[in-house]
């Protein structure tokens, strides 16, 4: 193992969840307002970026208002929108943690392409192009034309770049630093998707995650006008409270196709159809691209993550082997999916873990390595 990987297991118990009712299961912290306020010690401002085939990026940027030193870029890009829109609308938190915030950053979110207000069309874990030319287009291209961009319309910069994102955006994190911009110097993919075939968010060994994948589609679904302003969608409606009774009239899964989906949004339609490991799931396998990864990265997952186990070590793993000078770190943790960004990560369920897990990882581990 390269004296360069660090690998950081909080904690490796082995113990069975059957029990967890997850109404009750997490520790969550004090419901407080936050402390930080945003607004005061922040610019924002909104951008269409460029990329090199002609689609523009919808950006925001908060700029920190104390100019007395440069600062690094902090990125996150996403598919769930970036929202509040409008540049007098500000969010209550930036970052992955308060100690970003406070610490100073220029704060960079992202619309990816054919989400919300950005132009293009997009597509389920966007397939990578090895040799993209002068206008082929991927999420290393996006990512590389925007960090071009931000180095030379953004002042006060310090000409470093870091990027994080957990589950989808996890997945855009790792697609994003494939052959990465010299600028980029940290990222961190967070219980990315990674091969959604093999044990990621579709299919568990060939199993089929139903109820998981069919309640993520009635609501994660294409966009006809990417560049409206986006408005709260309805959630689906079962009829009922009881998943086995509802799937159990619906039939056989091809009746769900004129619920959730039409000739415009096939996404369900995809995971369904799709059964065996085919052409389909192996050119959205982004671990089979992880090279050229010039940038320290922190590698972060859940023991009992039901969603992206597989994600995080699967990444971790190709790293290593492809890049093996790069900074290559892994943090697993007594999580399920995505909560140590906001939880104390004391217990889970009845289990007590006898520390805030979540806590520490955010203030001792991701946040002094970013």
């Amino acid at each position: 193992m390269s004296k360069f990987i660090r690998i950081a297991i909080l904690l490796g118990v082995a113990i069975c969840l059957l029990f967890v009712n997850f109404s009750w299961a997490l520790d969550d912290d004090d419901d407080a307002a936050a402390k930080f306020d945003v607004r005061a010690h922040y610019t924002k401002y909104e951008y269409r970026i460029p990329m090199r085939d002609g689609v523009k990026l919808f950006t925001a940027v908060y700029v920190p208002k104390d100019q007395s030193k440069p600062y690094p870029f902090l990125m996150t890009r996403t598919p769930y929108t970036i929202a509040p829109y409008g540049v007098d609308n500000y969010p209550k938190h930036l970052g992955p943690a308060e100690e970003f915030a406070r610490a100073g950053y220029i704060f960079v979110d992202q619309d990816v392409r054919g989400r919300w207000m950005s132009e293009g069309k997009w597509a389920e874990m966007t397939p990578h192009v090895d040799r993209p030319g002068a206008k082929g287009v991927d999420e290393s291209t996006d990512m590389y034309d925007t960090v071009e961009w931000l180095l030379k319309n953004v002042p006060n910069n310090n000409g470093k770049v870091g990027i994080y994102g957990i589950s989808y955006p996890g997945f855009y994190t790792s697609a994003s630093i494939i052959d990465s911009h010299p600028a980029i110097k940290a990222a961190s993919p967070q219980a990315p998707v990674t091969d959604l075939y093999m044990n990621d968010d579709a299919y568990h060994n060939g199993a089929f995650m139903l109820m998981a994948n069919f309640d993520f589609y009635t609501n994660f679904k294409q966009e006809k006008a990417p560049l409206l302003p986006p408005k709260d969608s309805e959630g689906f409606e079962y009829g009922t409270k009881d998943g086995y009774e509802y799937f159990l009239k619906v039939g056989p899964l091809s009746n769900t196709f004129n619920l959730i989906t039409d000739a415009f949004n096939p996404l369900w339609r995809d995971q369904v159809v799709h059964t065996d490991y085919d052409d389909y799931w192996k050119s959205r396998n982004i671990a089979a691209h992880l090279h050229n990864i010039h940038c320290a990265v922190l590698n972060v997952g859940g023991w009992f993550d039901a969603d992206d186990v597989e994600g995080p070590m699967k990444t971790f793993r190709t790293i290593n082997k492809n890049d093996p000078e790069t900074v290559n770190i892994l943090v697993e943790g007594p999580w399920p999916h995505y909560v140590w960004s906001f939880v104390n990560g004391h217990k889970l369920g009845r289990v007590d873990f006898g520390s805030n897990t979540g806590e520490y990882f955010r203030s001792k581990i991701e946040f002094p390595f970013f």
